[in-house]
């Protein structure tokens, strides 16, 4: 039976009362509170996805537009070498040798001339035919020819006044190149004309096509690669900076829990 106190309503319970509201409960649960305000403190949700979302648009978009640009001026300034016929192989390897008796293959050149050429220079024509008539014969008229310099010239010209620069011509131009190139390393090179001629030859052919030989006069990449391009690239390196801080902060986490 309770007890009433002075005026007249039931005393408190001391000891609910020390349990319910004693000095020891009372600093457990701030201690308590204390523990989930630090497992939980505030965050502003979204910032860090938003941040990653315009990285990723900011990359995909101008990285779009800096190839596209690129891969513009490559089409018209650094082609790849088509792939030419077998048979190109094996006249350029037959044209650099040297041959001392007169041909016996007749063979027509483009001004409807009749001349005779070796085994090798006519095969070099044959094959040429399978890609041009009209350059297979011109390529006949410049191996008739017996002298160093004009042969040097007639070839040179082959290559550079009588393929046309459209790229539905590159494999035709990169044959003809291959088995000119080929006859010019027999001449004497001692000659002024064909070192200028060779030199040439090899130039152009570097000028229409990606090689490793560089071209003094190809124009550089537009400035829009690099306007575009290069924040493409830094927010690349952004979006990669932000994915190792994450995975950094991940790891001290999981040390820290385990270390508890």
């Amino acid at each position: 039976m309770s007890s009433l106190g002075p005026s007249g309503e039931p005393a408190p319970d001391a000891e609910a009362g020390e349990e319910r509201g004693g000095p020891a409960e009372r600093e457990e649960r701030a201690e308590l509170g204390a523990r989930e305000g630090r497992a939980a403190p505030p965050a502003r949700p979204g910032a860090s996805a938003r941040s990653i979302a315009a990285l990723v648009a900011l990359a995909l978009a101008l990285g779009a537009v800096a190839g596209v640009a690129y891969q513009r001026y490559a089409a018209v300034h650094l082609r790849a070498l088509p792939k030419v016929p077998a048979c190109v192989r094996g006249a350029r390897v037959a044209l650099r040798r040297p041959v001392a008796a007169s041909g016996t293959e007749p063979r027509q050149t483009a001004s409807g001339e009749t001349v005779y050429l070796t085994l090798g220079e006519d095969r070099a024509v044959a094959c040429a035919f399978q890609l041009d008539e009209a350059l297979a014969r011109r390529l006949a008229g410049a191996l008739a020819e017996q002298e160093p310099a004009p042969r040097a010239a007639r070839l040179l010209e082959l290559v550079r006044d009588h393929v046309p620069q459209d790229p539905a011509h590159d494999r035709a131009a990169s044959a003809a190149y291959m088995m000119a190139s080929a006859a010019m390393r027999v001449l004497p090179q001692d000659v002024p004309e064909v070192r200028a001629a060779a030199e040439e030859l090899d130039q152009r052919h570097a000028c229409r096509f990606a090689t490793r030989r560089p071209c003094p006069t190809r124009p550089p990449p537009p400035a829009l690669v690099w306007l575009a391009g290069v924040p493409a690239a830094l927010s690349l390196l952004a979006l990669l900076w932000m994915g190792l801080a994450a995975s950094a902060a991940r790891y001290r986490r999981w040390t820290e829990r385990r270390g508890r």
